[in-house]
């Protein structure tokens, strides 16, 4: 790998971009056990345990609709990466996107208009796929059609093999079967008022007790109580709109 302490295709970063920082402290610490630090008006970081997990950025003037989780996925060469994606049908949005860390990032809009990144993150700097509470367990790309966005997920990442886990959800694994990212579809039904987009999930350690403490701390739930053969999750809804969801593993590993 090219000065990197990851695997391509994970995982490495996720920064929430919001237009005010207001009450996310208390409802992230309420959720996930993270304390957040800011390093500037603009940025900030989330720790658990004294461990950066992911990142912030604050713009007053950001446009509503793109608001909320950025997932950005490592890569060993950023241009190469970006010129596969841009290939499979990508757009780039910007090049030399600031992160709240070191490192080189692009931001693109997938082919079915959800925005992801990618990123090449010194070593030390990435946070990937963990079953540790409290940090990232997947990401997964939710859009209309499973086998189009599968598609493209491996023209950006050749090689990489899918395997179905509860259709319509796959996972993407490196050689050592490690979970990279995860693959989804909207139920038909959710479609007119659930775009396409990527989904982080963090890890709990009681899907019910997180739902409850999101609203507690000013935010609200999506939905709750959903069960996988590797555990229960629910999606929350943080006081800046933010989504994203809560999984108690009931599996070791992913």
């Amino acid at each position: 790998m090219n000065h990197t302490d990851y695997p391509a295709g994970a995982s490495v970063w996720q920064e929430l971009e919001a237009r005010s920082a207001d009450g996310l402290a208390e409802f992230y610490a309420a959720v996930l056990g993270w304390e957040l630090r800011r390093v500037s008006e603009t940025a900030g970081v989330f720790l658990r345990s004294g461990t950066v997990v992911a990142g912030l950025r604050v713009d007053p003037q950001l446009d509503p609709s793109r608001a909320g989780w950025r997932t950005y996925l490592g890569a060993e060469d950023l241009d190469a990466a970006t010129d596969r994606a841009v290939t499979a049908g990508a757009r780039v949005i910007q090049r030399g996107k600031q992160l709240a860390v070191p490192g080189n990032a692009v931001e693109l809009v997938d082919p079915f208009g959800a925005l992801f990144g990618l990123a090449v993150l010194p070593p030390g700097v990435a946070v990937p796929p963990s079953p540790e509470l409290g940090r990232l367990s997947l990401t997964d790309p939710t859009n209309h059609d499973v086998e189009k966005q599968l598609e493209f997920q491996r023209s950006l990442f050749p090689g990489q093999a899918s395997e179905p886990v509860d259709p319509p959800i796959h996972f993407f694994r490196d050689a050592d079967g490690t979970a990279l990212r995860g693959t989804n579809e909207v139920e038909p039904a959710l479609r007119e008022m659930l775009p396409p987009h990527w989904l982080p999930w963090f890890n709990v350690a009681d899907q019910a007790q997180a739902t409850a403490a999101a609203t507690r701390a000013g935010g609200r739930v999506n939905t709750q109580d959903n069960v996988l053969s590797f555990g229960r999750w629910g999606v929350v809804v943080d006081p800046s709109g933010a989504d994203f969801k809560v999984l108690q593993l009931t599996v070791p590993a992913l």
